[in-house]
């Protein structure tokens, strides 16, 4: 009984037993052990260390000093701001305000290729840039922008809005020629290649002009030979000169015919006053008749001076309305002149090329630096890689022991 009393006692205990808890590997990083590998391998982190830093400083010292010379525009727009004195009062918060894109056209043109070619064809730049390249069977001036990309460069200033040109070149004197010549290339890329509709107005106007100018010395000229031709300076001055002699002419003659008709009737035909009125009216019917059909005289021929004076009045019409239309043209070709100063995109230059007289590449103190930094994580890290080499080789010997 006292047995099985203690059996029940057993099963009771071991029912209760607190729970075995795992057993789990430590993984947590021994700093401490990273410390004695790192002293492990001292020796090779300091001669990667060295060895890097004075590759990196003799190759520092061989290198060809770069100098750089920088120019800075602003760009200028006559035109007015749609934004008016909010543009103006968010600039002097320092707020940018869009808009504007007198600097995106500034910067589009400085990015352009034809600047490029421009600079390089002026300051005859291939031989300098094509030095010591292998351009085989490439575009000479392909390879040439190539080169010339890697030695300029541009940035703008969001806040301010200037723009910057900086060119990076070995010889100091070449550097801040080249920065020169590409503000020169701007300055007059954008007087001959900006379009704006001011400008385009009157390239317009100013063609119409000179095609009505051609026209109106055209009907000058014409009447001018016909004039001298006709000798009609003032026609209906003339024609009215013409009329009036005619018509006094004409009264003169019906006053002889009636006084020889009374003659005749009391006189003989052979009677010295009826041979005088005779002669007298034979003169004046001569008159009369050049009047009609000569021509060569100051006076028109009345035969044909309806048609010539059609003929002058027709060119003088011509003329009058040609020389309207010019007056028109030339009072709106100057509009068009004042519209387009007003639209005119331009830059002042705020800073020209200056001459570096101290290098910006190499920095050899900033190599040598980050060499020296680099070779230290490098050599951390190889000191770790052989250190886990050497444990791995310990534990198969010890397998295989």
């Amino acid at each position: 009984m006292e047995k099985r009393d203690s059996n029940r006692k057993d099963v009771n205990q071991s029912l209760y037993l607190p729970p075995v808890e795992p057993c789990y590997e430590d993984d947590e990083i021994d700093l401490y052990e990273l410390w004695l590998t790192i002293k492990k391998r001292k020796k090779i982190i300091i001669g990667i260390f060295l060895f890097m830093v004075s590759i990196t400083a003799v190759i520092s010292l061989i290198m060809t000093p770069i100098y750089r010379s920088t120019a800075t525009v602003l760009p200028v727009s006559s035109s007015s701001n749609p934004l008016g004195s909010l543009a103006g009062l968010a600039a002097m918060a320092g707020v940018s305000v869009g808009g504007d894109e007198t600097s995106q056209k500034v910067m589009a043109v400085l990015n352009s290729r034809t600047i490029k070619e421009n600079v390089i064809k002026d300051l005859n730049l291939l031989p300098l840039l094509l030095e010591d390249k292998d351009v085989e069977d490439r575009n000479p001036m392909n390879v040439a922008l190539e080169e010339f990309e890697d030695m300029v460069s541009i940035s703008e200033d969001k806040k301010t809005g200037v723009i910057s040109v900086s060119v990076d070149y070995k010889d100091p004197k070449m550097a801040q020629k080249i920065a020169d010549q590409y503000i020169k290339e701007l300055e007059a890329l954008l007087s001959e290649k900006a379009l704006t509709v001011a400008k385009m107005n009157r390239i317009f106007i100013e063609k119409q002009l000179k095609a009505e100018e051609n026209k109106l010395k055209e009907y000058q000229k014409q009447l001018a030979e016909f004039q001298k031709k006709t000798k009609m300076i003032e026609p209906k001055e003339q024609v009215k000169g013409s009329m009036e002699l005619y018509a006094n002419l004409v009264s003169q003659k019906i006053a002889l015919e009636v006084q020889l008709r009374r003659l005749e009737s009391t006189l003989s035909p052979n009677n010295p006053k009826i041979r005088i009125l005779k002669e007298q009216l034979a003169a004046i019917d001569k008159q009369l008749k050049d009047l009609e059909k000569k021509s060569d005289s100051a006076f028109p021929s009345l035969e044909k001076a309806p048609e010539k004076i059609a003929q002058y009045m027709d060119l003088l019409r011509k003329l009058k309305t040609s020389e309207a239309i010019y007056e028109t043209l030339m009072k709106m070709y100057e509009q068009a002149k004042l519209e387009e100063a007003k639209d005119n995109l331009y830059v002042q230059v705020i800073d020209p090329a200056n001459l570096p007289d101290k290098k910006v590449k190499p920095k050899r103190a900033l190599m040598v630096a980050v060499s020296g930094v680099s070779s230290i994580f490098l050599g951390i890290f190889l000191a770790f890689f052989l250190e886990w080499l050497e444990n791995v080789k310990k534990r198969r010997e010890e397998v295989e022991a």
